[in-house]
Formats: structure tokens, sequence, C-alpha cells
């Protein structure tokens, strides 16, 4: 039987999603153990409508965060393996099937996990929107060393809501460390994976819900919670790499020594100290941690004498060290490099205004010439039109002249044709009276004869 560990605080909106994900499995042994961590919304009221006889629920009266509330469900566990499950995140049905054949058919594994995609507050898929944790919560690695180095060197990638654990491993290693509130699901992990070697299913079995706003979410990446869990990491870091025995150090982080065949305890006291100085991956350095350790080495002198014939290191460089500035809050250095991207930004568009300034130049330049040329064909045809306005003046007058010399010829000819006509009468006429005058002629002659 597996016991399912939920904690939970406020989260009725999302629990019931969660809890039928768990009932839908297609492994069904197994018990689930919901603590309701003080809840002031209707939480309860929510549980008390499901009837399955797997569910026990244990009410507390005080908000009391979740490592006492897991260790107090943990406690209660009946099972051969434990998982955990998170209030608002939901589970493929095949994922306890999938893990518990895993675990059933090999003893090599303390644990098994699985990938996880991303879910918003709405249960769609998000693993574009939160792209950066996306690909953090689907690593996966073979060796133990290579899993205690990303979390101590990088944080975790390790999806808490896909963890089944034997029984006998969480009894061997403990529960949650109630100092940690941000990480201590790492911590737990990192103390397993110590002793056993871990197997990741690369299935994304768990769908793990993002909010938009970082304060509704406990692991949210808020600034408070941020500056909370790099403080919490950086004791992670400490004690977990001030408790290695030698034989681990050699196992754990040979491949990251300063000096490469440190053998002897007082090399790997050294070495631990310089991996503390340097044990953050794209964050504000951690010397104190290592200064802190050198300052307990150095009180044998034999630690300085090998530090200067086996490491080439002096008190003068550790001196230079403590130049730093150690007490750096994570805040400050969030904001400092916020000011940096956004200095970035503006020099950036600085340099993208200067050049299109340039090409504005350019542009206006060409407009200039293309003015220019219009103006100059602009000024070619005020020419042409001024001519063909002068052309067309003269032609108007010319039609006139020659008008007003048709409209004259046209006068003349019509007295041309009166006249005409006035003498072909006049020659009728003449033409007529010569006539008479012949008759009038031959008339007289002819009576002349008689």
């Amino acid at each position: 039987m597996i016991s399912i560990v939920l904690c939970t605080y406020n989260r009725a909106h999302t629990l019931k999603e969660t809890i039928n994900s768990i009932l839908m499995q297609t492994y069904q042994d197994f018990e689930l153990i919901i603590v309701d961590d003080g809840s002031t919304d209707n939480t309860l009221e929510l549980l008390e409508e499901y009837e399955d006889q797997r569910i026990r629920i244990f009410p507390r009266k005080e908000n009391q965060y979740y490592c006492i509330a897991a260790n107090y469900g943990i406690r209660q566990m009946r099972g051969e393996y434990l998982a955990f499950a998170t209030s608002d995140d939901t589970w493929e049905p095949q994922k306890l099937e999938q893990q518990v054949a895993l675990l059933t058919s090999t003893s090599n594994y303390a644990a098994c996990f699985t990938f996880s995609d991303i879910i918003d507050e709405n249960s769609h898929p998000a693993d574009n929107e939160f792209e950066m944790l996306s690909g953090l919560l689907m690593k996966n690695y073979t060796e133990q060393k290579d899993w205690i180095q990303h979390f101590i060197f990088e944080g975790n990638c390790l999806c808490h809501p896909s963890a089944v654990i034997r029984r006998e491993v969480i009894e061997e290693v403990g529960g949650f460390n109630l100092i940690y509130c941000q990480a201590g699901d790492m911590e737990l992990w990192l103390r397993i994976i110590r002793k056993y070697p871990i197997y990741v299913i690369e299935k994304p079995l768990v769908h793990y819900r993002c909010y938009k706003n970082p304060m509704e979410q406990v692991s949210g990446a808020d600034e408070m919670k941020s500056a909370r869990f790099f403080n919490e990491h950086m004791l992670i870091r400490r004690n977990f790499i001030e408790d290695l025995s030698d034989d681990e150090m050699l196992r754990f982080f040979q491949d990251c020594f300063w000096k490469k065949d440190a053998q002897s305890h007082m090399e790997l006291e050294i070495e631990k100290a310089l991996l503390l100085m340097n044990c953050t991956h794209h964050l504000p350095d951690l010397r104190i941690l290592g200064i802190e350790k050198f300052e307990r080495l150095l009180r044998d002198p034999e630690v300085l004498e090998v530090l200067n014939e086996s490491y080439h290191i002096t008190i003068h460089d550790i001196y230079e060290w403590n130049r730093g500035h150690f007490y750096v809050d994570f805040g400050i250095h969030v904001r400092l490099a916020e000011q940096d991207r956004t200095c970035e930004k503006l020099r950036a568009a600085v340099e993208m205004q200067q050049g299109a300034l340039e090409e504005t130049k350019a542009v206006v330049e060409a407009q200039k010439r293309t003015i220019g040329q219009q103006e100059q064909e602009n000024v070619s045809k005020r020419k042409r039109i001024q001519d063909l306005e002068e052309l067309e003046q003269r032609l108007e007058e010319t039609i006139k002249e020659q008008t007003y010399t048709l409209t004259v010829a046209k006068k003349d000819r019509e007295k041309s044709a009166q006249e005409l006509e006035e003498l072909e009468k006049l020659l009728e006429e003449a033409v007529l009276d010569n006539l008479r005058i012949k008759e009038e002629a031959s008339g007289k002659r002819m009576r002349k004869r008689r």
C-alpha cells in the first residue's frame, strides 16, 4: 500500500481537483492522509463531501506551515511507500502504477520521481509561460554525485508531488527539517540521495500549478521568498558539505577539486573550504562559508603550510578574498541585476534611437533631393504651362482676328451680291428696253413700205 500525504492550507478552490486526480489513479491500493493545516476557508466542509474509506482527514487547529504538517502526516502512514501530494497540483492517472512497478521490480532505488509539466490557475498548459521552471522540472541524472552537485550548485529540480519513497528509507533518513520553509524538500532529497540512488520516470505524470502572482504560491518567486530560499540553501550547503566524510568528498566532488589528486584528510578539508567559497552558479558568491571554514582550519599552523606548498595559496590570497562583500542580501543582488539589465536596455534603446535618427536623416536628405527634383520639375512644368497659356492667348487673338476678317468678308460678299443683283436687274431692263426699241423701229419700217 502507498500512503499519500497531502497537506493543505486554504486551497479549497483547487483541492477538489487534486483529490479527484488521486482517486482516479489506476493503482488503487493507497490511503490518502489529508492534513488540514489550520485552514480558515471552507476546506473542511469540502473534505466532508468525500465518503471514500481510504481518505483519512487530520484537521489541525493552528497553521504551522508545511514541514510540521508533513511530518505529522508521515507519522500516520501505514503503507510500504510514502508519496507526497500538494493541494493545487494534479496527477496523471497512471502515475502511481508506473512508480510502484519500478520500485517493486528492483531494490536498487530508494525513491522514484517523475517529470512534471506546468499548468496555470485555470488548469491550462503553461510550459511556455514558465519556460525556465518547465525545463528545470524535466531534468534527470543517473549518478548520485550529479544529483548532489546540481542541488549544491544550482538548487532543486525534483518536483515534490512526484515523489514516491520506500518506507524504510524515510524512517532511516527522517522527515523534514523544521528550520527550512522554502527548501525543506530539497534538503530531504539530499539526505536520501547521499545514501541511495533514485530513479526519475521521464514522463510528465504531474501537473505542477504556477500562478502569475507569486504571492499565491508557497514556493513563489517574490523577492522575500527568493531571499529566504537563498538563505536556507546557504545553510543546506554548509551543513551538507561539512558533514561529508573523506570518502564522500572524493565520491561526490573530486571532479570539482582545486587539487585533483587531493587525498589526505587535511587536503579534503581544504577542498571543502574552497568548495564552500564557490558553490553557487549565476548567483552571488558565498565566500563567507569558505572563509568561516578557513578560519577554523587555520587554527592549525600546518594548514597554512599545505595551502602554500600544495595549493600555492598564501595568507595574502585569503586576505584578498576577505575584501569582498560577504553579506549582500539576495534581494539587493536581484535589484542590482535588474538595474544592470535596465541600463543595458537603455543603452540598447539609445543605440536603436541613434540608428533610427541616422536612418531618419538619410530619409530626410533623400526627401530633400526628391523635393529639389520636384521643384525643378515644377519650374519646368510652370514654364510649359505659361508657354501654353501664351500660345492659347495668341490663338484666341488669331481666332478673333480671323473671325472679324470673315465677318467683314461676309458683309462684303453680301454687298457684292446685292450690287450684282441690282446690276443684273439693270441689264435685264436694258435688254428689255433694247428689244422694245428694236420692235418699235421694225414697226415703223413696215409701215413705211406700205
